[in-house]
């Protein structure tokens, strides 16, 4: 469970920040992001719970996200499947809502250190890293759950988008430091890095959407050169 959500985990990263980031810096207004407060956790009833009985939950509800689309996702499957009564859910978490954002909220520190971890790698290099950490994500498409659990999420991303506080900016800040800046033109970083954000969520979103990742890949690589080198043959150049 926590290899899936992990890998996923980046895809809201991108989607709530990244494009209220944008749209806020004059570029069209096609999407719109409403940004309503921070990830609820659950009661502390539910974190006094044994860690076997929070994992099974956990793993259970995980595997309900992933079967089915996410409006068709029963909390009464998940509490007969989890064992455990109606009532001692809603002691645990608000909704189904709730609880997805939780099973999120666990793996953001995986996620952003995974991330960094690319950055260094490539050693900030913010074009072989965005590469690269395309290539990490869509690996996982591959299988074919995964591929199902990402297609119910981007389907139905509005229900849940408000339960993230801006975290795209601070996975920014986490990895900022890890960015190489000598040969970068622009002043604002932070606005750079989402633009390359929302590129890698339309590459992965194309990618989920595809019977041809190959072919995606190479469309995306595309796309990250033109942000890196510009539309301009060199003497054209400003």
């Amino acid at each position: 469970m926590n290899k899936v959500i992990c890998k996923v985990y980046l895809i809201f990263l991108l989607t709530n920040d990244t494009l209220s980031y944008i749209m806020s810096n004059c570029m069209t207004t096609c999407h719109i992001v409403d940004i309503k407060g921070g990830v609820t956790m659950p009661s502390q009833t539910f974190l006094n719970l044994d860690s076997r009985k929070q994992n099974k939950l956990l793993e259970v509800a995980m595997n309900e996200f992933k079967t089915v689309r996410y409006t068709e996702v029963s909390v009464n499957r998940i509490i007969q499947n989890a064992n455990i009564s109606r009532g001692s859910f809603y002691t645990y978490f608000t909704d189904k809502d709730d609880l997805f954002g939780y099973i999120l909220e666990l793996n953001k520190k995986k996620v952003f250190a995974l991330t960094k971890e690319v950055f260094l790698s490539c050693r900030g290099d913010i074009k072989n890293s965005f590469f690269k950490l395309f290539d990490v994500f869509t690996k996982e498409i591959e299988d074919h759950d995964f591929s199902r659990f990402l297609k119910n999420i981007f389907l139905y991303f509005n229900i849940y988008k408000e339960k993230f506080d801006r975290p795209g900016h601070a996975l920014f800040l986490y990895v900022k430091d890890s960015i190489a800046t000598e040969e970068i033109k622009a002043s604002d970083l932070e606005f750079i890095f989402h633009l390359f954000m929302h590129n890698l969520l339309i590459g992965i979103t194309e990618a989920v959407r595809s019977n041809n990742i190959s072919s995606i890949r190479e469309q995306y690589r595309r796309k990250v050169n033109i942000l890196r080198y510009g539309i301009y043959k060199e003497d054209k150049r400003c």
